[in-house]
């Protein structure tokens, strides 16, 4: 086994509450979206229940809009929605002037 069993005492509801308190809106999603990427690394089980309490905070913090960090879990299905630009759908080429 990776990680050797300890006992741990720690608030992490707690320290995520403080850790968020002092954020805007706006730093408060740019937040929600690194945790939830980390999230998918192979972190420590300490550092799971650190990123799991920041995600519940930020979800249970009542100047925040759920349907965006909804938006922001889910995000665009595909990288090319992601990144398209106006031009992309444009494929008509532009006729020859006389």
């Amino acid at each position: 086994m990776k990680y050797a069993p300890q006992e741990d005492n720690r608030k992490y509801d707690e320290e995520a509450r403080n850790l968020i308190r002092s954020l805007s809106t706006e730093r408060k999603y740019e937040l929600y979206d690194i945790v939830l990427k980390k999230q998918k690394w192979s972190n420590s089980p300490t550092r799971d229940l650190e990123l799991a309490a920041v995600v519940k905070a930020i979800e249970s913090a009542r100047d925040v809009d759920s349907f965006r960090l909804t938006k922001i879990k889910t995000g665009y299905k595909s990288d090319m929605a992601a990144n398209a630009n106006p031009r992309d759908g444009f494929t008509k080429p532009a006729k020859k002037k006389a």
